[in-house]
């Protein structure tokens, strides 16, 4: 049995409404990243998330938190981050019928 079109939204919306924050770890510390930005194209779920110039050091991990403060996605990464520049750290999903 297939998701008729109205759940198919509807499960899109759901996701939507249950993304609360992200997270990034610099220098071994946890530190908040609230939401950019979050955008509905289509099937495709883009969540943005920024950070200014005043952070810097080095990032080992991106994770997006829902809203019971689970963690959603979990990302390692290895970069080092300069204070002279934002970084804008971008998730994407897509959710599609089969």
């Amino acid at each position: 049995m297939a998701l008729t079109s109205t759940a198919h939204s509807k499960v899109k919306a759901w996701f939507q409404s249950m993304i609360s924050h992200g997270t990034y770890t610099i220098g071994g510390t946890v530190a908040t990243m609230p939401i950019q930005s979050l955008t509905l194209s289509g099937d495709v779920i883009t969540l943005q998330f920024y950070l200014a110039d005043t952070v810097s050091g080095a990032i080992t991990r991106f994770q997006v938190i829902d809203k019971d403060g689970a963690v959603f996605d979990d990302q390692p990464d290895s970069i080092q981050k300069p204070a002279l520049n934002g970084l804008l750290v971008t998730f994407k999903y897509t959710i599609s019928k089969v």
